[in-house]
C-alpha cells in the first residue's frame, strides 16, 4: 500500500467503513443494471489498485467471477437472441444476469478484502468497544482477522509438507481435490491448537474477569466520520432511485 493510501485508509474509523462497506452490500445486492454494477466493479477494482491490496487469491476470485459470467452467458435464454452458434446462443437476458450476478460476487469479495487489508485488528477492537460493545464480543471479529494470514502461512507450510512427502499437487481438477483432501485434516488440527493456545492465553491474562476495559488507543466517531456516513447512504439511495427510474441496458449496452 503507498504511503498516501495508508494514511487516508487508517486514518477513517473502522467502525465508519464497516458501515459504508454494509451500505455499499446492500446497494450492490438491490442493483440490477448490468451498465450500473459495471461502474460499481470499476469504481471497486479502482478503490482496490488505489489502496494497493494484492492477495493471493485475486486472480482466483476473478476467474471464478468470470466462470460465472460465461456460464450465465450460456445456459440463460432469456431477453433478445444476440449470437448464435450451432447449440449455443447468447441472449440478451443472458449477458445481463451474468453481468449482474458475476459483478456482485465480484465486488462484494473486493470490497471485503479492501476492508480487511486496510484495517488494523487492534484499532476495529477499540473502536467497536467506543461505540459501546462489550469488550468481550468486539474482540471476536479483530481475532478473526488476526487469525487470517497466519492461517495463510500455515496452509502453505501444509502444502509444502506434503509435497516433500511425495504428495502431486497440480492445477488440474484431481489434483486440486487431493489437495484439500490431504490439507483439510492437519488445518483443523493446527486451527484446534491455536484456539486452544490463545484460550488459554487470555484466560492467564484475566480476559472478562472485568465488566469494562481501558484502553491504549480509543478510537472515537469525529464528526466527520457521522457526516460521511450520512452522505454516503444519501448518495447511494439516491443512486439506487435513479438507476431504478433508467434504462440503462437497452440504450448503453446494446
Amino acid at each position: 500500500m503507498t504511503a498516501e493510501a495508508e494514511r487516508h485508509a487508517h486514518g477513517l474509523n473502522p467502525v465508519t467503513k464497516v458501515v459504508l462497506l454494509i451500505t455499499l452490500s446492500v446497494f450492490i445486492l438491490l442493483v440490477d443494471s448490468p451498465f450500473t454494477m459495471l461502474l460499481i466493479v470499476a469504481s471497486i477494482l479502482a478503490a482496490k489498485q488505489w489502496f494497493g491490496t494484492k492477495g493471493r487469491f485475486t486472480k482466483g476470485v476473478i476467474g471464478f467471477a468470470l466462470a460465472i459470467f460465461v456460464a450465465q452467458v450460456l445456459f440463460s435464454r432469456s431477453g433478445n437472441e444476440l449470437a448464435s452458434l450451432w447449440i449455443v446462443s447468447v441472449t440478451e437476458g443472458g449477458v445481463d444476469s451474468g453481468m449482474a450476478i458475476a459483478g456482485k460476487f465480484l465486488s462484494l469479495i473486493m470490497m471485503s478484502w479492501i476492508f480487511v487489508a486496510t484495517t488494523r485488528p487492534s484499532e476495529f477492537s477499540s473502536a467497536l468497544i467506543c461505540v459501546g460493545i462489550p469488550y468481550r464480543y468486539a474482540f471476536l471479529p479483530a481475532l478473526a482477522m488476526r487469525f487470517v494470514p497466519i492461517f495463510e502461512l500455515e496452509l502453505s507450510s501444509v502444502k509444502e509438507a506434503q509435497v516433500v512427502r511425495g504428495l502431486k499437487l497440480d492445477k488440474s481438477v484431481r489434483g486440486l481435490i487431493r489437495s484439500a483432501k490431504y490439507t483439510v485434516l492437519p488445518m483443523f488440527f493446527l486451527a484446534m491448537y491455536k484456539v486452544n493456545s490463545l484460550a488459554a492465553s487470555m484466560t492467564g491474562r484475566g480476559f472478562g474477569a472485568s465488566k469494562e476495559r481501558t484502553l491504549l488507543h480509543p478510537r472515537n466517531l469525529a464528526r466527520w466520520d457521522l457526516a460521511l456516513i450520512l452522505s454516503t447512504i444519501g448518495m447511494v439511495v439516491a443512486f439506487f432511485l435513479v438507476d431504478r427510474c433508467q434504462d440503462w441496458p437497452s440504450s448503453l449496452l446494446f
